[in-house]
């Protein structure tokens, strides 16, 4: 009776440590054919961050006074724009056209779990946003920033990253068609970032604007970031915020996404 008990649990442990292989194999997997399809077009994944964010950060610097806490605010907001742009923006697409092109049903039948294509897909949706965030911080000093990073400022990235990646898979497990999903994903990866407190503060804002900016993520992630890259490490509320937005969205998204072969 023993033995049987012993080889029971045995077994057990074979079989959870098999689906733990499993489940990260699967997770990379997603991962290398993702860059495989960005391979086949790396130069425009290499020209994007030069125009947007980039572009907007230049823009911006010369359209607004020359001040330090301006500056702060304006490369803040640029942050939070490439993290948008490559996140929501590009995740949503990316999982829409698997959805609607076919090759979800590939996955499923693989078979991929579907917590590990919704991992793959966010771990790849940070490794687009990484050269952004680390050009734009090299380019600070060409627009006169003067960055005082505070630890704060890696968590609040990571925490705005799962955000914004936990709506953009929210929005293509919901749209309805492929069109109708790129207009939701670019009025949340775009516009939302445009009319959010993310340039300016709330202070700054139009009454309409602050309304926005009380129920926008971006607007808290464009609050702790100015905050954490100009010294200050009070930050709590922003990662609180952001976080909850991250657990709800993704928690929805997850559940959204359908996981049948039709």
């Amino acid at each position: 009776m023993r033995q049987i008990k012993s080889d029971s649990l045995r077994n057990e442990e074979i079989r959870k440590t098999t689906e733990i292989k499993k489940y990260f194999s699967d997770v990379f997997t997603i991962v290398e054919m993702k860059i495989r399809f960005m391979v086949r077009g790396w130069y425009w994944y290499a020209v994007r961050p030069l125009v947007f964010p980039l572009g907007v950060l230049f823009w911006l610097k010369v359209m607004v006074p020359d001040d330090q806490e301006a500056n702060l605010r304006i490369m803040a907001g640029a942050v939070v724009f490439g993290i948008s742009l490559s996140t929501a923006n590009m995740l949503s697409q990316q999982i829409l056209q698997d959805r609607f092109l076919g090759r979800l049903k590939l996955l499923v039948t693989m078979p991929v779990s579907k917590s590990a294509y919704a991992s793959g897909v966010l771990l790849f949706s940070t490794i687009q946003a990484v050269p952004i965030i680390i050009i734009l911080l090299v380019f600070s000093g060409s627009v006169d920033v003067d960055l005082q990073i505070s630890w704060p400022f890696f968590p609040l990235i990571l925490v705005t990253l799962l955000c914004v990646a936990g709506i953009g898979l929210l929005i293509s497990s919901v749209a309805p068609t492929l069109e109708v999903g790129g207009i939701m994903s670019n009025l949340f990866g775009i516009v939302l970032v445009m009319i959010s407190p993310v340039f300016f503060t709330m202070d700054q804002a139009p009454s309409a604007l602050k309304i926005v900016g009380w129920a926008s993520p971006m607007r808290y992630a464009a609050d702790g970031i100015t905050k954490s890259i100009s010294g200050n490490n009070d930050v709590w509320l922003e990662l609180l915020v952001l976080a909850g937005f991250a657990v709800a969205s993704m928690a929805i998204g997850l559940k959204k996404l359908s996981w049948q072969e039709k």
